[in-house]
């Protein structure tokens, strides 16, 4: 985190949020469909919320962290809808379950792909699910967390990045004070 005259930055600056959203939208456009974003926040500490949470530990030379993704019943059930159209699976709890786990993988996936030519090479672990109120522990306590929600269908998840370390992104001009929005609450 960076001190500034009238209080901390972010660690999070644009390059690292524009990843995550462009993460989010083209994993999304492979299972073919669009989400719609809303403001990214900044959270000192995290508590994954949502009927399904998904997590993946990732770490690089100089850091460790965690990509975790928390979806309601409506928009896994929304994906799941799209994703398997014209088939006979089921949209059990457990199905729904698997799905975000894969969908917080494939993101994931996306990220790693886009930090490597930035110099970022992540290493990852292999996915952990939950369905609420169970929960998972799945990095290091980061200071801070950037959290990037998306709706589809009514329906709200969330994907959450935190990470102990340096990323070695380096800086840009336009980072952003979102500190003011550490106490909303999603769920």
């Amino acid at each position: 985190m960076t001190l500034m005259k009238d209080g901390p930055i972010s660690t999070f600056n644009q390059t690292i949020r524009n990843v995550l959203v462009n993460s989010i939208n083209e994993t999304c456009a492979a299972f073919g469909f669009s989400v719609t974003h809303e403001p990214q926040l900044i959270r000192k500490s995290i508590s994954m919320n949502g009927d399904y949470l998904a997590g993946i530990r990732v770490s690089g030379a100089n850091f460790q962290g965690a990509v975790t993704l928390s979806m309601d019943k409506r928009i896994a059930k929304s994906f799941a809808d799209k994703i398997f159209a014209g088939t006979n699976a089921k949209s059990d709890d457990a199905m729904l379950c698997d799905l975000v786990g894969e969908v917080c993988n494939q993101i994931t996936g996306v990220f790693q792909r886009t930090l490597a030519p930035l110099g970022c090479r992540l290493q990852v672990t292999a996915q952990e699910t939950a369905q609420s109120p169970n929960t998972f522990e799945v990095a290091p306590n980061p200071e801070e967390w950037l959290l990037t929600p998306f709706v589809y269908a009514d329906g709200r998840g969330v994907l959450a990045f935190g990470f102990v370390g340096e990323l070695g992104l380096g800086s840009d001009d336009t980072a952003e004070n979102l500190r003011d929005a550490r106490n909303i609450t999603f769920f």
